[in-house]
């Protein structure tokens, strides 16, 4: 008694499976053009400024990283319309969720960098 593996659906609708790479590589692509200069900045808002500035941006940062990317999505794509009044289209909703959380990502990253770097690099750069 063996099972015969049938690929005929996914053959049949391969043209579908392409649009949604493609549709994959345009969201990412544009998740990292908004992601990394947003992410840059929130690092250094939370560096470098002041206690009113940096305490929210470091509860942004870490509640975007901690909550689950589809709880984001579900909260963009359903809950922003309704409270803001806005139309937004399911790609726009995936590339402001995806950016968004990038950013926070980024941010770490981009703040680890700059703390990692020693007092006396800072001094000879100057």
């Amino acid at each position: 008694m063996g099972y015969e593996w049938d690929f005929s659906v996914v053959f049949n609708d391969f043209d579908l499976l392409l649009l949604g790479l493609l549709n994959t590589l345009k969201v990412t692509g544009l998740a990292l053009f908004f992601g990394v200069p947003l992410g840059l900045f929130l690092a250094l808002l939370r560096l470098y400024g002041k206690p009113l500035v940096r305490i929210p941006v470091s509860v942004l940062i870490e509640f975007l990283r901690s909550t689950p990317p589809i709880a984001q999505l579900f909260w963009f794509f359903f809950a922003v319309p309704i409270l803001f009044g806005v139309e937004i289209d399911p790609f726009e909703a995936s590339v402001l969720t995806f950016s968004l959380q990038s950013s926070a990502f980024f941010a770490e990253v981009f703040r680890g960098g700059i703390v990692s770097i020693d007092n006396g690099q800072w001094e000879a750069a100057k």
